[in-house]
């Protein structure tokens, strides 16, 4: 007994050992996923956020630019367009000699509205020009720039007669030390025909002034893409890329704006970068690169940290595992031994056990368990004693059937003998009407066998009734009188048909009809000419409930209480809602009643 016990703490130790061996790695475990995960989690937020930040800055300067660039547009188009200046460009252009008044008014015009544009301190020079040898020049710094003359206007870039250019790329004045943005554009006179050009240099200050005191962290470059041109911006200059690079989309982040793009930019020297770009306006864009190291937290720090988190948890693995050692094993302990003592028949109820815990549900709960089985087996011992009275009873007022189906024969051949024939049919009918009720165990029976029911039960209603009642059958599927019907299905109608219809006008028939309906339903039709029912009393026949209004209490009928609420509800429960009894009557006329069933030949 000894070895016994000792052998059970042995297996006692090792497997709380192991339980706290478990606990331990799993709250390691759970540790160093949270810190993982918690890693991951910030370093995610920190690339949303900063990526955000960049495009909430580039969206800002953009629209700032944006409006320059646009400003600068509109200056080119009030001379290529219906306006005054345009006008009078189109006169002049098109005259054969115009006379210096002419060209007076028309530079006149043109540093009007020079002068009325907002962004023209960034226009180094407007010239507008017939591509021939007319041409007017509003320069910024004309004492910084070489006079333009019919014999170097030629040298400009992209001024040519069918030149169309819209801020596409960055260029050297040719008459200047000054790095400009061409913007070109046609000059329409009457009936839409070219007759010059417009040809504007803007300065790149229009973009590198808008960038100043711009926060650019150190790992980060700035772009700027002008049609199919790449530039970086450094400082007040805009300089093209050093290195080719190729851009594939970024899909681990999606911009917050509908305009902005995101996307990888894999440089020749085989660096990788995340590009946040928002377009200024067609053909301008602006980009901010940012590396993956300014995405991620300090790595030495997080792991000091996390390892501080795996100390913690390791010490409170310890104090929980204490803890529950004291509150979990000695309660457990406590109810080993009550439910042992239950084992050996001791039902007594144990107060001590009902903890102020879910272990406290569980000593209610044995206790509970004992006292109902102390009930339950007083209860079985009743139950016994009251079933074994029962079948004394049962034994003491039990009638042979086969006294009660003999003395009905012996009535049936003394009827015989005495050549009363009406006699043994009726002695006949009731003897076969009462083995089905006593001995036929059945729930549904073909409906040729409740054909033979219904009309032995009808031979003894019509030897009550004499000649006053008759009956006609007709089926017109002989095949139907194989499906299965639920027992004294057609009795109850044709009692009713008797009692509550016939017998009031003294004299009727009934018809009984057996057709197939659909496809695979049977369809029973019984038809008296009584007096019939009203619609409130076929209403409260069919609805729910306890009692038929229509069935007479006294005990008429050969199955008490079997009514047709009772067919309805019989027909219904076995074969579906969509079957059962429906009645049709008109007072003083006829009553037909329907029944609807599934052909079946087996339940």
């Amino acid at each position: 007994m000894y070895r016994k016990e000792v052998a059970s703490t042995k297996r006692k130790a090792t497997i709380k050992s192991r339980i706290i061996l478990i606990m331990t790695v799993f709250a390691l475990l759970i540790a160093t996923l949270l810190s993982f995960f918690s890693y991951e989690l910030i370093s995610y937020f920190q690339r949303k956020t900063t990526i955000q930040a960049t495009e909430f800055n580039l969206q800002l300067v953009s629209h700032i630019i944006e409006q320059d660039l646009m400003n600068l547009s509109v200056l080119a188009m009030t001379c290529s367009t219906n306006s005054s200046t345009n006008r009078m460009l189109n006169d002049y252009f098109n005259a054969d000699q115009p006379s210096s008044m002419e060209a007076i008014h028309v530079f006149t015009s043109l540093q009007d509205d020079f002068r009325m544009n907002r962004s023209n301190g960034y226009v180094r020079r407007l010239i507008v020009t017939d591509n021939q040898d007319k041409f007017f020049q509003v320069d910024n710094s004309v004492s910084t720039s070489v006079p333009l003359t019919i014999h170097n206007i030629n040298q400009l870039p992209g001024l040519t007669a069918d030149a169309t250019e819209e801020w596409a790329r960055v260029i050297q004045d040719p008459l200047s030390l000054t790095k400009t943005i061409p913007f070109v554009m046609p000059i329409y006179g009457d009936n839409a025909n070219r007759i010059g050009t417009v040809y504007l240099l803007a300065n790149t200050s229009v973009i590198t002034d808008k960038l100043k005191g711009y926060g650019l962290p150190a790992e980060s470059k700035l772009l700027l893409t002008l049609g199919s041109q790449q530039y970086e911006i450094q400082g007040d200059q805009i300089l093209p890329l050093s290195a080719e690079y190729k851009a594939t989309p970024y899909e681990e982040e999606t911009s917050s704006g509908s305009v902005t793009s995101l996307s990888w930019l894999e440089m020749s020297e085989g660096e990788k970068l995340i590009s946040v770009s928002y377009p200024v306006r067609k053909g301008v864009t602006l980009s901010q690169t940012l590396s993956e190291k300014q995405f991620a937290p300090q790595f030495n720090l997080w792991l000091l940290l996390m390892l501080g988190v795996c100390v913690l948890v390791i010490a409170s693995s310890g104090v929980i595992t204490i803890y529950l050692t004291k509150t979990i094993s000695l309660p457990v302990e406590k109810l080993k031994k009550r439910i042992d003592k239950i084992a050996q028949g001791n039902f007594l109820i144990d107060r001590n056990m009902e903890w102020n815990s879910e272990l406290g549900d569980v000593g209610r709960g044995i206790n509970r368990l004992s006292q109902d089985i102390l009930t339950l087996m007083e209860t079985r011992v009743a139950d016994e004693k009251q079933r074994q009275e029962l079948e004394y009873r049962m034994l003491q007022s039990q009638i042979n059937p086969h006294f009660l189906y003999n003395t009905l024969n012996s009535i049936k051949w003394m009827a015989t003998i005495q050549n009363a024939t009406g006699i043994a049919e009726m002695t006949t009918s009731l003897s076969r009407l009462l083995r089905s009720i006593a001995k036929d165990g059945r729930k549904l029976v073909p409906l040729q066998e409740e054909l033979s029911l219904l009309e032995d039960y009808f031979l003894i209603q019509k030897y009550r009734y004499g000649s006053n009642i008759t009956m006609e059958t007709a089926v017109h599927d002989e095949q139907l009188l194989s499906g299965l019907i639920p027992r004294f299905t057609l009795q109850p109608l044709a009692e009713n048909a008797i009692f509550h219809g016939i017998e009031p006008r003294g004299h009727g028939y009934l018809r009984l009809s057996i057709e197939r309906s659909g496809w695979n339903d049977i369809r029973i039709t019984l038809e008296d000419n009584g007096i019939g029912i009203s619609e409130e009393q076929i209403a409260e026949i069919l609805a729910p409930g306890e009692q038929e209004p229509h069935q007479e209490p006294a005990a008429k009928g050969l199955l008490e209480g079997m009514g047709l609420r009772n067919v309805n509800d019989r027909l219904k429960l076995t074969f579906g809602e969509q079957y059962g009894l429906s009645i049709e009557s008109v007072q003083d006329q006829y009553t037909k009643m329907f029944i609807l069933l599934p052909y079946r030949t087996t339940e």
